[in-house]
């Protein structure tokens, strides 16, 4: 009987099992995870879980009952911490040892470490399930809270804990929030309803050092400013978990390389989801992205190829983050150089921000307009043509481009 480890119980994990057996592969399936829970979502940890909006149970990607239904075997709270791919084996922390005939790596990421100098007595971070299960614990026996990163965790955290009325204090090294993923329109806006909530945000400064006196945290920030907090949070991006494959051989560049229909190396590993760069068909560029949309595409995609029929699907990858009542959703990955066009206005609470190269639409950032963001999912996966004054037009809604756009193409075809 020929045997399929999926080393990672995660959202890519749980989604490559359950794809192997839609694409008919009838042998046995082993689903290895570090964690003592079921795969579950991750994006709500920083959101309505930490907010005590949903349960544990509700974020679970699947029951068991679906695996075991399934033919899937589960083994948690397990590590793997050895490939050996000349004898195709999994060795495992507790010393047991797994063959393989093909193996898949859905190892994930970790929180990016943060050193705050010598005085560093350290912050909590926030990623897996246990990390949320003692943050909202401590949240719910109030405090201060002091954020270190101004992306989307730390952002969303600050949200729900702010919810929660606790007094936060969130510091950006950049000169903006979101300085990485999102365009200064979305920034402004995003600053803006933080401080309106109570939420002490300061951008353009880091933290030099943390002390603990008289049972509190001490930041000495890089203003020279000091800020007091019972608890503190780091957030300041994932690492991949791409050292499993970096000891075992197989390419790693900030992720484990995969081709475009995630393969590595070895002809008999495939990996998938936040653990990997990948050569992206629809990007047409290698890139590592972190999300449960392409967690879930590439897991597919993994499945497809280890049971012997690989296919390229690529469409433009989409995120989105919730904070207090407002949804930012974007489609696309922008590169430097695209022009950006606001649609709406930035002072409100409504609009979107479309990015255009070349006449061509390559992304979106809407902040609650989903009408914008469902249509820019297509337009920008059609490659549409776009000017800026109809990006710009308020008159001219983005379904009728999009309808548009699908006309041309049937005319073409």
């Amino acid at each position: 009987m020929k045997t399929v480890v999926i080393v990672g119980a995660g959202q890519a994990g749980s989604e490559l099992a359950v794809a192997l057996r839609q694409n008919g592969f009838s042998n046995r399936i082993l689903l290895v995870g570090a964690e003592p829970h079921l795969p579950y979502q991750r994006p709500p940890l920083s959101k309505a879980f930490l907010h005590g909006k949903v349960d544990q149970e509700a974020l679970r990607i699947r029951a068991l009952d679906a695996y075991t239904n399934a033919g899937i075997e589960v083994e948690l709270d397990t590590a793997a911490v050895g490939i050996d791919r000349r004898t195709r084996s999994v060795a495992l922390a507790d010393g047991r040892t797994l063959r393989y005939d093909k193996l898949a790596l859905t190892t994930g990421g970790s929180p990016r470490p943060l050193r705050f100098g010598s005085g560093h007595v350290g912050g909590r971070t926030l990623h897996h399930l246990d990390d949320a299960i003692a943050l909202r614990q401590e949240l719910q026996s109030g405090g201060t809270l002091l954020i270190v990163g101004g992306g989307f965790i730390g952002l969303e955290t600050a949200a729900a804990a702010a919810g929660m009325g606790i007094a936060v204090t969130l510091v950006e090294a950049q000169p903006r929030v979101l300085a990485r993923t999102c365009p200064p329109a979305v920034s402004a806006f995003v600053e803006r309803e933080h401080r309106r909530h109570g939420v002490d945000l300061r951008t353009g400064v880091s933290v030099r050092s943390v002390t603990r006196r008289d049972g509190a945290l001490l930041a000495e920030l890089s203003d020279d400013t000091v800020v007091r907090a019972d608890l503190i949070l780091t957030g300041v991006g994932i690492a991949p978990n791409d050292t499993l494959a970096a000891t075992a051989g197989l390419a790693v560049d900030d992720g484990v390389l995969v081709d475009a229909v995630a393969r590595t190396e070895d002809p008999d590993i495939v990996a998938a989801g936040d653990c990997t760069r990948q050569w992206h068909g629809f990007l047409g560029r290698s890139v590592r992205l972190e999300s449960v949309q392409n967690a879930t595409d590439q897991a597919r995609t993994a499945a497809r190829t280890l049971c012997g029929k690989p296919t390229e699907r690529f469409t433009a990858p989409w995120f989105w983050s919730d904070q207090y009542d407002h949804k930012i959703q974007m489609a696309g990955l922008p590169q430097t150089g695209d022009t950006e066009v606001v649609r709406g206005d930035p002072s409100s609470n409504s609009f979107s921000v479309v990015y255009l190269r070349k006449g061509v639409i390559t992304g979106l950032h809407a902040v609650n307009r989903p009408r914008d963001f469902t249509a820019a999912r297509q337009l920008v996966t059609g490659r549409a043509a776009m000017t800026g004054d109809e990006a710009a037009s308020e008159d001219l809604p983005l379904s009728e481009l999009m309808k548009r756009h699908q006309s041309t193409a049937e005319r073409r075809a």
